[in-house]
């Protein structure tokens, strides 16, 4: 028997699976051990997965966050592998589609227009999740997405088709202005289909749109704790791989726990879990600018004052938070090197991470006075964006 950290249980030990504790879709699969744990049940597990996790890195802010940085890590030589993450616009009000269907618009590569219609969620839960339910696992019932090219430039329609393909696996896809060959991955909308000639009334209005500057109006929810459930999931589980079973029996402890199980977005901002989620943003005093690195997620477990803080900095310089430990007797038995620091980064584009790393190095290679050898080495696969080619090409009249 063992007892999962997440719900406290004790449970058969067939009853546990690896759990990334910072999130794979962020980046989490590279980092080291330390960010993993195979002390989680499969009901937590999913859980975390779907509903804390996947409350962020399906809002529209997680969507964003994500898209940055990322032209930095392209596969140049082989853009057929150059997926680039999507950015979510939201939901196109009173699209004129079928009933019981909401339109999502997204924009691609080169401000590819991308409309996604899909089955509409009734569950609440989902109305701030990019794509609804991403527990839609069936074919049909991911519904259908259309894109318009916007790049007559081959790099760029490779990446392009790359991105939308891997982004909307389960969905019907269809490319509008490309003609399909044979074996591709999607197909071309069909007018005298009256479903598909009802999808492309709505896509010629979004293209027009486009061409004339027009702006499109939509919409999309965000949770005013974004990132404070998955930030409770953070330091419950980090507090035990520090610190063993022992940190369960403080009484903070408790209260990580209540912040990870409670589903009720209401009564979850009752729950005294200290720090700051994605929209209470807390300056470090200028220092994020300095720590930030193109395209990653860097994470730094630091003791502050009397306790032990988690800080993210996300790939845009904001930063999220979360204490860990405030206790004496804990922290008294903890590593030194919590004092000054330790610094994780990973970069899910490129699929790399490093650390950890001791705050002070960190630091010093930031602002060029020591440099490390495994960050130079990950700053040498970076690209610089403005030798990529441009999204469009003059074309001979």
């Amino acid at each position: 028997m063992k007892t999962c950290i997440y719900c406290g249980f004790d449970k058969e030990d067939d009853d546990f699976s690896d759990e990334h504790i910072w999130p794979d879709a962020l980046g989490g699969d590279h980092l080291s051990p330390f960010w993993r744990t195979d002390d989680v049940c499969r009901s937590c597990n999913t859980l975390s997965g779907v509903f804390v996790d996947g409350a962020f890195i399906k809002s529209w802010a997680g969507a964003a966050e994500r898209a940055i940085g990322s032209h930095e890590h392209l596969a140049v030589n082989s853009p057929e592998s150059a997926v680039l993450p999507l950015n979510y616009i939201g939901k196109i009000p009173n699209a004129a589609i079928n009933n019981g269907e909401v339109a999502e618009f997204w924009i691609g590569p080169c401000g590819a227009h991308i409309v996604h219609i899909r089955p509409e969620d009734n569950d609440e839960a989902w109305k701030t999740y990019a794509g609804g339910d991403p527990r839609r696992s069936r074919k049909r019932s991911a519904g259908r997405v259309y894109m318009a090219l916007t790049s007559n430039v081959p790099f760029w329609i490779v990446v392009s088709l790359a991105s939308f393909n891997a982004h909307f696996r389960r969905a019907d896809r269809f490319v509008t202005n490309m003609a399909a060959p044979p074996g591709a991955d999607f197909k071309n909308p069909d007018r005298t289909n009256p479903e598909q000639a009802n999808d492309m009334a709505l896509m010629d209005t979004i293209r027009s749109a486009g061409q004339t500057g027009e702006f499109i109006h939509t919409q999309h929810v965000v949770s005013l704790d974004l990132g404070g459930r998955l930030l409770s999931k953070l330091g419950l589980a980090i507090g035990y791989k520090l610190f063993g079973g022992r940190f369960f029996d403080i009484e903070y402890a408790k209260i990580l726990r209540a912040g990870f199980r409670e589903a009720n977005p209401e009564k979850r901002r009752t729950i005294p879990v200290k720090g700051t989620g994605f929209l209470q943003q807390e300056s470090l005093g200028g220092a994020e600018a300095v720590m930030k690195w193109p395209g990653a997620w860097v994470l730094l477990l630091k003791v502050v004052g009397a306790a032990l803080v988690l800080t993210v900095i996300t790939p845009s310089s904001r930063t999220m938070s979360v204490v860990i430990c405030e206790d004496s007797k804990l922290l008294a038995e903890l590593d030194p090197a919590y004092t000054d620091g330790q610094t994780w980064l990973t970069i899910p584009s490129l699929g790399e991470a490093a650390g950890p790393i001791p705050l002070p190095s960190y630091l010093g290679h930031q602002t060029n006075s020591y440099p490390l050898a495994e960050l130079v080495a990950l700053a040498s696969k970076r690209i610089n964006p403005d030798t990529l080619p441009p999204c469009m090409q003059q074309t001979e009249e």
